[in-house]
């Protein structure tokens, strides 16, 4: 079995993102990684290159109108997903929890999905109240996702040092 080491594709990675190498001292079945001992990267525009990245902070906030028990309050709790990313806030037995809840992802690619979710928590089955996906943007936002209730959530989208545009995919 090849081993991703040994083939053209790092050696094109490498040669992209800017190596002090000279490819031609290159042969196929070489051992990258013995080869690539010592050798400096040059990154003194690495940051520019590496577009749609930025600071995230999310903060769910409270839901509204909760109905998932019917006569009695929703055990309410609510999901955050962000690419690798997943939290859960505490349990509030309320149809109108208040979580403030914050979660700072640090640095993050800005383009994926947003996923939010609140439930009511049951001894048996939970039940999905609310779900939604949120593309964001740079900023300070808020906005809300409606299902069977409301949910509120602010975010914070700050881009990496020399990167603009909604999703922090332009250098200055």
């Amino acid at each position: 079995m090849q081993s991703y080491l040994t083939s053209g594709f790092l050696l094109s990675l490498l040669l992209q993102i800017g190596t002090q190498c000279d490819a031609a001292a290159f042969a196929p079945g070489d051992d990258l990684v013995e080869t690539l001992q010592g050798v400096e990267m040059v990154d003194s525009d690495l940051s520019t290159r590496q577009t749609m990245r930025g600071t995230l902070s999310v903060v769910i906030v409270r839901a509204l109108g909760l109905d998932g028990d019917g006569l009695m309050k929703t055990n309410a709790v609510a999901r955050m997903w962000y690419s690798a990313f997943y939290y859960e806030t505490s349990e509030i037995k309320s149809d109108n929890p208040v979580w403030n809840a914050v979660y700072n992802l640090g640095v993050v690619e800005t383009h994926l999905p947003l996923k939010i979710e609140v439930w009511d928590k049951d001894v048996g089955k939970d039940d999905l109240l609310i779900s939604c996906i949120q593309y964001l943007t740079q900023g300070i936002h808020t906005f809300t996702c409606s299902g069977n209730g409301q949910v509120e959530v602010n975010y914070s989208l700050t881009c990496e040092p020399g990167l603009t545009g909604s999703k922090c995919e332009v250098g200055q």
